[in-house]
């Protein structure tokens, strides 16, 4: 047992990290292990001098023998139309072989990667920090491979417009993202006529634009729009084209490009809010919400995926993000159950991470993230879960 390494995860003790996460933590990658838990060790002595003899056993094999390994890898990889190839999902990504990245017989998932169309300035920056909800990341995939309108909903803050965005930088799709609120007009979406000192002229909507150059679309906050403005998607999210009866010639019929993706994010499922959190978001239109191919909702992250992107995203030690994430699920457990009328994202999270870890206490921190904005009743009840957690530990 000495000889044995420690799992930082669960606490476990193993020989190898790799195959413990593959078994145990499928949901975490080994790159992600590696970006969570820098310092920590990933063989035991006695793996490694299993690693050290199999390599040498290798390396004594006839040269003329392939390695199976890279025969799998570069078959993998096959040319679909110029500038776009087909990858494997977990080399892509950077998840390792971890079981939860492969499919049911355990070999890679192949994903479109497009190239350079003239648009590398639409697609996003990379999060580094960025840890990725393997399930969620296939629900995606799946939508963007097979043409299918996804729609993805769930409270403020767990990331559903950043795992589109992090995808459309890994896949090197370019991306719009446009937000909706009660004041969007359908000319906001599809273009209109303005003018000029030379005149009127035509300009171009961003879901125009996408469809005839090929770009990825978020319908950002989708359920805050007005049902009668969304009806202007209907036609687009069942393959069809765009049709601005007031557009010039050149842009009256938009006809969607090979590269086009739909996807709308938002707090509900359309059916309204029950929570009285979104205040805003509109009771929406059955058959709009029906030509979403995929409906995914997207819960709060499990725990120790939680605590990974509080340390790695606010520079923390494990050890203090577990107990942010300890005040987050005592919340909101109450707001479940009805005794809070407000609950936390991982986004206040972060934010009170950086803040405690400058202002030297995690209370004043959550204070100025989160609990200042909450009702008398709630704040003190955020305030007695915050001291009965922080009370040891750098209140």
């Amino acid at each position: 047992m000495s000889q044995k390494i420690t799992c930082q995860i669960c606490g476990a003790a193993v020989h190898a990290v790799a195959i413990h996460l593959r078994d145990e933590h499928p949901e975490v990658s080994l790159d992600a292990y590696k970006r969570m838990y820098p310092d920590a060790p990933l063989l035991s002595e006695m793996a490694r001098q299993r690693l050290a003899e199999k390599k040498a056993a290798a390396a004594a094999a006839p040269e003329s023998e392939p390695l199976k390994a890279e025969m799998a890898e570069s078959a993998t990889v096959t040319t679909l139309r110029p500038g776009a190839v087909k990858k494997p999902m977990h080399e892509v990504f950077k998840l390792g072989k971890v079981k939860a990245a492969l499919n049911g017989r355990g070999e890679p998932i192949p994903i479109t990667v497009l190239g350079n169309d003239g648009f590398e300035d639409m697609i996003p920056d990379e999060d580094t920090a960025y840890v990725f909800n393997i399930e969620l990341l296939k629900t995606v995939l799946l939508g963007l491979e097979l043409k299918i309108p996804t729609y993805l909903w769930g409270h403020a803050g767990v990331g559903k417009s950043t795992v589109i965005e992090q995808i459309c930088h890994y896949t090197r799709r370019p991306y719009m993202r446009v937000q909706h609120t009660a004041n969007t007009e359908e000319a906001h979406i599809v273009g209109q006529m303005l003018a000029n000192e030379k005149g009127t002229y035509y300009e171009p909507g961003p879901l125009a634009l996408a469809m005839k150059h090929g770009w990825t679309y978020n319908a950002d906050e989708y359920d805050y729009a007005s049902p009668s403005v969304l009806a202007v998607y209907q036609a687009v999210l069942e393959g069809k084209p765009l049709v601005i009866k007031e557009a010039p010639p050149e842009w009256r019929v938009v006809r969607p490009h090979e590269n086009f993706r739909f996807l709308a994010t938002g707090n509900t499922n359309g059916a309204g809010d029950d929570t009285g959190l979104y205040l805003g978001t509109n009771l929406g239109n059955a058959a709009n919400y029906s030509r979403f191919g995929i409906t995914e909702h997207v819960p709060y992250m499990q725990k120790n995926m939680e605590v990974a992107v509080i340390s790695n995203q606010a520079g923390i030690v494990k050890e203090d993000a577990e107990k942010l994430v300890e005040f987050a699920q005592a919340v909101r457990k109450s707001f479940d159950g009805g005794k809070m009328a407000s609950t936390i994202g991982p986004r206040e999270l972060i934010y009170a991470a950086k803040l405690g870890l400058r202002r030297g206490s995690w209370t004043v921190g959550l204070q100025l993230a989160f609990i200042n904005r909450l009702n008398k009743v709630d704040r003190e009840t955020a305030e007695g879960v915050a001291q009965r957690i922080f009370s040891t530990v750098g209140a």
